[in-house]
């Protein structure tokens, strides 16, 4: 059997409990044995008040060290790779760089995924990895298939399968604690406390190098 490893992306503009809690899921549903959280360098759609790398790579350190008995970790290669940070090119930097017996697991919400064709070489995404799509809404749940089908993936046990590449979409309703990156910039520049949103060491790393204050 093959090693799975969950690759969840974002700007981690801070790292929160909710991607956490993604992460979490994720590998319980699919039965992943790692997850890697991988913050983008310059990420190609953000503009909006995005912390240096440095800063996210840093409270992302901060925030794992809480769970570092999970397998829930951080790869911070997109700081090395080319600008904008696009997920075809981490993909295949991956490929290129880890042993064939892996499978990836793209986890993403719905609203994202829904957003595939936009992305940078949305076909070779689908046929690098399999994807783990996490949905809010029942309405919401009714446009994930819709899309699913038209990527010409068919409905099989647990999930949906495209025979051509071989690879699966997973998706499931996940209700994950009401916070939002910049929900918790918003609380830093009105001077309101961080607790229960982000790992106390997130928090003050913020204070201490006033991030996210004007």
């Amino acid at each position: 059997m093959k090693h799975r490893t969950g690759l969840l992306g974002g700007t981690f503009n801070p790292v929160h409990k909710g991607h956490i809690a993604l992460a979490r899921a994720a590998g319980e549903l699919c039965d992943l044995d790692d997850v890697l959280l991988i913050p983008a360098a310059v990420p190609p759609h953000k503009d909006t008040d995005v912390a240096g790398f440095c800063h996210r790579q840093a409270m992302l350190e901060r925030a794992l060290l809480e769970i570092r008995h999970e397998n829930i970790s951080a790869l911070f290669v997109e700081e090395t790779l080319p600008k904008p940070s696009f997920t075809i090119d981490t993909l295949r930097y991956l490929q290129l760089h880890t042993v064939p017996a892996v499978d990836f697991y793209f986890i993403t919400g719905a609203d994202s995924f829904l957003d595939l064709p936009n992305w940078k070489e949305s076909a070779e995404i689908l046929k690098t990895v399999h994807f783990i799509v996490f949905s809010r809404s029942g309405v919401e749940n009714e446009r994930l298939n819709r899309q699913i089908m038209r990527f010409s993936y068919e409905k099989k046990d647990t999930g949906w399968y495209n025979e051509k590449s071989g690879k699966w979409i997973f998706s499931s309703f996940l209700t994950l604690p009401s916070v939002s990156s910049s929900q918790i910039r918003q609380r830093v520049a009105d001077g309101l406390p961080l607790d229960g949103l982000v790992s106390p060491a997130v928090a003050a790393y913020i204070i201490e190098h006033s991030l996210y204050i004007g």
